[in-house]
Formats: C-alpha cells, structure tokens, sequence
C-alpha cells in the first residue's frame, strides 16, 4: 500500500505522534508512507525516521488550488488510502482522495473534537470512509452521542510503543515524572498542592521533574522558589526525547482534567515505570488500578496525596511487581507491531471492498 498521511495543524499534539509511529511500523511491513503537513517540525521529525514529506500550505476549507495540489500528489505517488487528523484535511485533501476514488480515513484523537454540525454529518456521508479511533470506550462514545454515526463506521486502534526500558529497584528519594503542556487543564496546580501537603507533613524523600512548557510555567516555577520547594520539584523543560531520559524516574504522573489515549502513558510504561492518572479519556483501558498504576478522579487531590504517599513508601516487592505489569501491558495490549498489523488489516479491507 501507499498510505497518505495528512496533517494541517501547527501545534504538536498525540496524533501527530500517532502518525509518526505507525507511519514508521508500516514501512517496516512493507508499505510506502508519505507525509503531507504545514508544520515543518513535523515534516523534519519524520525525515529522521526516513519518511518522504511534503510541506503544504492548506489555506480555506474546500480550496480548489490546494485540492488539485493533493489531487496531482496523490497521482503521481500512486496513493492508494489517505488518513486525515481535522477537517480541514478532509474538506482538501479528502475532496481530491474521492475525485480519485480513493478511501479516506478520519483519525479522531478526542471524542471532544467529534462535533454534530451540518457540515460535519455532510463529510462522514460523502467523504469519510472510516473513523479510527485510540480505543473502545472512544468508539463507544461516538456511536451513542452521535446518531449519524453506526457501529461499523468506527474502529478502534490501541496506540503503541516498544518496550525500551527494564524492571529497576526502587530506592530513595522516590522520583516522580510529569510530561504534558503547563497549563491548567493538565492539573499542575493540584500536583503542587499535593507537593506542599507532603513535605509539610514531613515526608520529603522524594522528588518531581516536570517536562513541558505552557501559560503556566512561570508561575509554578515562582511557586516552587516562593515555598522553598527547589530540593523536591523542578521544571525541566520541553524534552523531545523522552523515552531517553525515563530510566531515570520510578513514577510517571497524569494529572490531566482532559485526554484520549495520552502516549505519555505509554512512554511511561515501555520504560517500565508504574502510572498515577487522572480517570479522563481512555485511561482505564491502560492502567489496570494497583496493577502496573493507580487511577483517580481528576481534581481529587486528597486521593492523589494518598497515592503519592503509598508511592514513596511502597515496598521493593510490590514496586518491581508493578513495573513489570507496566512492561506487559505495553507488550501485551500497547504493542506497536501487533496494533499496527490490526490498521493494515483496516486500510486493506477498505481499499479491496
């Protein structure tokens, strides 16, 4: 197969990282892939992994310049199935997939972007081939809020990962991990609440990096420093890499008040680290609760300090148990080869039927 890949958006976000990934394992089945977005980065990004990319400048919905662009693309690289992220792609390069009677496929990474309008129903009717989701629950979802959208227009494909990592001791102090953007959805404030609960009460063998950027880092950095709490908690940083540095930790968070599959979960996990997440999205299909992670609601911060504090002081017995539960998991339900066999097995039914 040829497989289109198309993104428009600028932000980095978990599809993108979806593309990138089964983009990747498909080549190593045996496919072409090729990459078509307006964010460089991206593009740059999928040239380490030696995938062909195209930069396009996606304009209006509908526009006819960008639409006999992706048409000639698509004729000239002998596409066979296109995949798509928002509807912008759809309304473009979609339109030229069906003028070559091509199948196209809609990726929804969040049942919140999924929205019943006029123009969106007239798309899945005469554009949309399939709608492949990260998991059940999101599939689930779809089909019972939105009327237009049938059990068999959805299908559900677990992200994935390659275990990276191995079963570590546990030792103090215990270090926790936090990658997401800094802003207030992803539930920051309540992780230092949680911070300062802890070492008032005098538990202080341990400590927490965060990865990422947003509208919130300055403030908790100025938190942190105005409560003196430089020994336990840092901001790290954007890190683009990750799964290098991940050894390192015992815990990874998910504080989040909002997600679908969140990858951090699984970066977590294929480096054998156990994960505290917020019940958002499709996290209970990843953490099975005291087994590789602990789930909780989001917001609720005295059961994250309790789970914190059953953290710091698990015993070595119980930790290597979990870790090792996290690494099956990935192995298992998460695993990038399997999964992406189970999208080729999709797209090939949708280009022969």
């Amino acid at each position: 197969m040829n497989i289109a890949f198309i993104t428009s958006t600028h932000r980095w976000g978990g599809v993108k990282s979806w593309m990138l990934n089964f983009a990747k394992e498909l080549e190593s089945l045996g496919h072409r892939c090729f990459l078509f977005s307006s964010d460089k980065s991206f593009l740059k990004k999928g040239s380490n992994f030696s995938l062909k990319g195209f930069y396009v400048k996606f304009g209006f919905d509908y526009n006819p310049y960008v639409i006999s662009y992706f048409y000639k693309m698509f004729k000239s690289l002998k596409i066979d199935i296109i995949i798509c992220n928002v509807y912008k792609e759809i309304r473009t390069a979609g339109v030229a997939a069906k003028l070559l009677s091509l199948p196209v496929v809609h990726r929804v990474g969040l049942s919140g972007d999924f929205k019943d309008k006029f123009d969106v129903r007239l798309a899945h009717r005469f554009i949309v081939d399939k709608i492949i989701v990260p998991c059940e629950g999101m599939k689930n979802d779809l089909i019972n809020n939105f009327e237009f959208i049938e059990d068999n227009d959805v299908e559900f494909v677990y992200n994935g990962r390659k275990v990276i990592g191995e079963v570590k001791n546990i030792s103090k102090p215990v270090k926790f991990v936090i990658s997401s953007k800094v802003q207030k959805t992803k539930g920051h404030l309540d992780l230092l609440i949680v911070f300062k609960k802890l070492i008032k009460n005098g538990i202080t063998d341990f400590t927490c990096e965060i990865y990422g950027e947003g509208n919130l880092s300055s403030y908790i950095n100025e938190d942190i420093v105005k409560n003196g709490l430089e020994n336990w908690i840092k901001i790290k940083g954007f890190c683009y890499n990750l799964e290098d540095i991940l050894n390192d930790y015992h815990f990874g968070l998910l504080t989040s008040y909002s997600e679908g599959l969140p990858n951090v979960v699984l970066e977590y996990m294929a480096c054998g680290l156990p994960v505290i997440a917020t019940d958002v999205g499709c996290t209970k299909e990843m953490i099975e609760d005291g087994s590789n992670g602990f789930i909780y609601n989001a917001g609720d911060v005295e059961t994250l300090y309790k789970l914190m504090y059953e953290c710091i002081n698990m015993s070595e017995d119980i930790y290597m148990k979990m870790a090792e539960n996290s690494l099956k998991m990935i192995e298992e339900k998460f695993n990038l080869t399997k999964n992406a066999k189970t999208l080729e097995n999709i797209l090939t039914n949708l280009i022969e039927r």
